[in-house]
């Protein structure tokens, strides 16, 4: 709730509300406020107490009243007001959205909660001590993959190193001459972004060269068996995981295919029929996955942005086995925490949220979303202000910490 009283002498409404000289509203707690104007009066800079702002239990509760020398102007929902400010910019996205999401955006507006996050671990990151400063534990390699057109392998990069790993920064022109083996490395990540500018399809000219040069082709088989590595693909790296079937495989197919490659996943065009960067909120689920031991049931904000992250499976019964064996890692949900499909908290329309996929013992991970771009607090567009105030990192570190840790027993 808004409440605010205006005192000035021989003002009509409209001249006080819409001013159009230059003016700054802020907002304090009340026991700052006379330092605050005290602080303004002594510039000879003209300031006001105009009101105060009250917490409501619902957004459809919430009420803006606005008073002239004790003349009642507006009393108003704020959910109706905001729906007046927000009209232009829905009625513009309906030419660049799909229409069905910008009224599922629209509706939602009216009911929309501060997000329920839960960090079950919350202990474990208020303080912390990066693994990467200390000299005297041994320190996995880990390669950071790219390709023409990757991103995010600076952030990637800085948060492994936090959790202590050597870090290696390696392209395919690497491996395609052999300059690099796949031998010497625990952990391997294909990063985000938009290889060959997704030319023919999100991934498909990294895919392509993955499968079609036999030098490249026989590392990443003879990594993936090892027993003692982990990968994890991020955005433009879950889709290529997906075609590469390191997730979600299709054995049948796998069986007949001459490259050993079974995709039983594709990464399709959002519902939205666009590119969506958003802080969504995600839960993380109980799954084999390596990287989310010891994280099940947290519900935090992580990026994303994509624009064909809509998980389609082969056929139903490669879903259900992947439902079944528990290898669905991560769901996009509501402020409530429950899975959805509903825009914008699931931002590309993926059966029942799905956001991230592990492989049967846990050892691969395909995500969407991007853990590695808010590992700190201050990378998170919106988290509950303890929980800023307390927290040394984000409880995305805890991933990579997991992985360093796993490398470690495996040793």
């Amino acid at each position: 709730n808004i409440n605010l009283e205006f005192d000035q002498e021989n003002h009509k409404a409209i001249e006080v509300l819409f001013s159009e000289e230059l003016g700054l509203i802020l907002e304090v707690p009340y026991s700052e406020s006379t330092n605050v104007l005290g602080e303004y009066s002594a510039q000879d800079v003209p300031c006001y107490l105009i009101g105060h702002s009250v917490k409501s239990s619902t957004p459809s509760d919430s009420l803006v009243n606005v008073s002239i020398k004790g003349n009642e102007v507006l009393k108003e929902k704020m959910t109706v007001l905001r729906d007046v400010w927000e009209e232009t910019s829905f009625q513009l996205e309906r030419y660049q959205t799909n229409p069905k999401c910008v009224t599922q955006e629209q509706a939602g507006l009216k009911e929309r909660l501060e997000p329920q996050y839960h960090v079950p671990f919350e202990s474990e990151i208020i303080s912390f001590t990066p693994k990467g400063r200390n000299t005297r534990r041994p320190h996995p390699k880990v390669a950071v993959l790219r390709e023409e057109g990757s991103n995010s392998d600076r952030e990637m990069a800085a948060v492994l190193h936090m959790a202590g790993f050597e870090v290696w920064d390696i392209n395919m022109e690497d491996l395609c001459t052999e300059r690099i083996n796949l031998d010497q490395f625990r952990g391997l990540v294909f990063v985000g972004g938009f290889s060959y500018a997704d030319v023919c399809g999100s991934a498909k000219g990294w895919a392509a060269t993955a499968l079609f040069n036999h030098k490249v082709q026989e590392q990443l088989l003879k990594y993936k068996e090892r027993d003692d590595t982990f990968s994890l693909g991020v955005c433009n790296g879950c889709q290529l995981m997906a075609l590469l079937g390191w997730v979600a495989p299709d054995e049948d197919l796998k069986e007949n295919s001459n490259s050993g490659v079974g995709q039983g996943l594709f990464l399709d065009h959002n519902l939205s029929e666009r590119f969506e960067c958003r802080f969504t909120t995600v839960k993380i689920l109980d799954s084999p996955a390596i990287m989310f031991k010891g994280m099940e049931d947290t519900v935090f904000g992580m990026w994303s942005a994509h624009g064909e992250g809509r998980m389609v499976f082969r056929s139903e019964e490669i879903y259900q086995d992947v439902c079944r064996d528990n290898l669905v890692a991560v769901k996009y949900v509501d402020d409530q925490g429950k899975p959805t499909e509903t825009y914008p908290f699931n931002p590309n329309g993926s059966r029942d949220g799905i956001a991230a996929l592990c492989s049967d013992d846990g050892r691969h991970l395909a995500i969407m979303p991007h853990p590695e771009r808010c590992f700190l607090p201050w990378q998170c567009a919106w988290m509950p202000q303890e929980m800023r105030k307390n927290y040394d990192v984000s409880p995305w570190y805890k991933m990579f910490q997991n992985a360093f840790d796993w490398c470690l027993g495996q040793s």
